[in-house]
């Protein structure tokens, strides 16, 4: 009995095969599942073939199998009732945090083996090898793709679920959360998360004022796979466990690099709203220009900016006392004098080290401080009132932190 010849414009190779072709391998089904959990064996490991597994992968081969050989007699398209049974399959590997390596190691020793069968029949005309090889091929395609289809669903609306506990658990974390252990303990059961004895606070930002946000095409960084992150929420954030330990700074580093960031101070969790709240602050520096602002800035490196940002009207009056004398100068005199006495304060009274670090001739420092010395006579002897000289010089370089001469 054969069939008639495929309709012009059909690649369905089942309709190409005689249907007692599909009769005679039937008694070889069992035989085929054996080979094949064999063959998962040899190619997986015993770890990996769970022996709870073992009955539940018996019966999926065994009804592939008899699936196939029904399609090579009946020669219809795809049973979906077949493929619903590998899609389910799928969504059960996945949810048990499972790949689909076992289905395809036994698909693929199956194939190999009804291949051989029939490559070894005689009695099997030559001209039917062809689409015997394409109907195999298709039908472990279509079965893996049902399969693939099931995983992804689960494993998607695990990874959403995921996400959405371990986002939930940074805005706990960041409202102050992190001082009832036993809500942290539960939360972080629920996020799958290792609670770490420090962590600290990176916030994303667009970058300094005046030169734009971030580009609309740049990728989002590629954080540690163990920070809690929600890049959906006002102040894109993610919250960085040990952010001290072994390497974990360079990585930071080199996940952000081509990102505007800050790193707040490394903090024991029930602290974690403070590491926030002084990546705000350093973030609010890098806006403004005081800091510069390029791939991650960590607070510990800019103690000093945020201490001077703290009270701006404070500074104020002060630089407005201590630099009075300047007040006498002309703007630009002013000016020039000011950062003549900053250098001189920082390179510890040496002419020729402020000449340096201001480009300038040092007979020139010597000059301009002959003049400041008229002007601020003894003060400029006294280390506490160097001290605050270089308080309130310093602070006139961030700007917006400073009024007065």
């Amino acid at each position: 009995m054969t069939r008639p010849p495929r309709e012009s414009g059909r690649t369905d190779p089942f309709s190409d095969i005689p249907p007692e072709v599909g009769a005679r391998m039937r008694s070889l089904a069992p035989v085929l599942v054996e080979e094949a959990l064999a063959g998962i064996h040899h190619r997986l490991g015993e770890a990996l073939v769970a022996p709870d597994a073992k009955a539940g992968a018996r019966r999926l081969l065994d009804i592939g199998v008899k699936g196939f050989m029904e399609r090579l007699g009946t020669g219809r398209g795809p049973d979906e009732a077949l493929l619903a049974r590998f899609r389910a399959f799928g969504a059960h590997e996945a949810g048990h945090g499972r790949g689909l390596e076992r289905l395809h190691a036994g698909m693929r020793v199956i194939a190999a083996a009804v291949w051989r069968v029939l490559s070894d029949d005689d009695t099997l005309s030559r001209d039917l090898l062809g689409p015997l090889g394409e109907a195999v091929l298709l039908f472990e395609e279509e079965l893996g793709e049902a399969a693939a289809q099931g995983h992804a669903r689960v494993s998607a609306a695990g990874a959403d679920a995921s996400r959405h506990r371990r986002t939930r658990f940074l805005e706990a974390l960041l409202a102050g959360v992190g001082r009832d252990p036993a809500a942290v303990a539960a939360l972080a059961r629920g996020a799958h998360w290792r609670t770490p004895e420090r962590a600290a606070v990176v916030l994303l930002h667009p970058g300094p004022a005046g030169e734009g946000a971030a580009r609309p095409d740049a990728l989002p960084p590629s954080l540690p796979p163990d920070a809690l992150v929600d890049l959906e929420r006002p102040e894109p954030c993610a919250l960085v466990p040990d952010p001290e330990g072994p390497g974990r700074l360079r990585a930071l580093e080199r996940s952000l690099r081509g990102s505007c960031a800050v790193l707040g101070p490394s903090v024991p969790l029930e602290r974690v709203p403070e590491s926030l709240e002084r990546a705000r602050e350093l973030a609010e520096l890098v806006r403004s220009g005081a800091v510069p602002g390029e791939g991650l800035v960590r607070w510990d490196d800019h103690l000093l900016a945020l201490l001077l940002s703290r009270d701006p009207a404070l500074l104020s009056a002060m630089a407005r006392s201590r630099l009075a004398p300047l007040a006498e100068l002309r703007p630009h005199q002013r000016e020039r004098m000011a950062q003549t006495l900053l250098a001189w304060l920082e390179a510890g009274s040496n002419a020729n080290e402020a000449a340096e670090r201001l480009h300038i001739h040092p007979q020139t420092v010597r000059y301009r401080m002959r003049r400041l010395e008229e002007l601020f006579g003894a003060r400029l002897r006294d280390p506490g009132e160097r001290f605050e000289l270089e308080l309130v010089l310093r602070a006139r370089r961030l700007p917006g932190t400073v009024e007065g001469p």
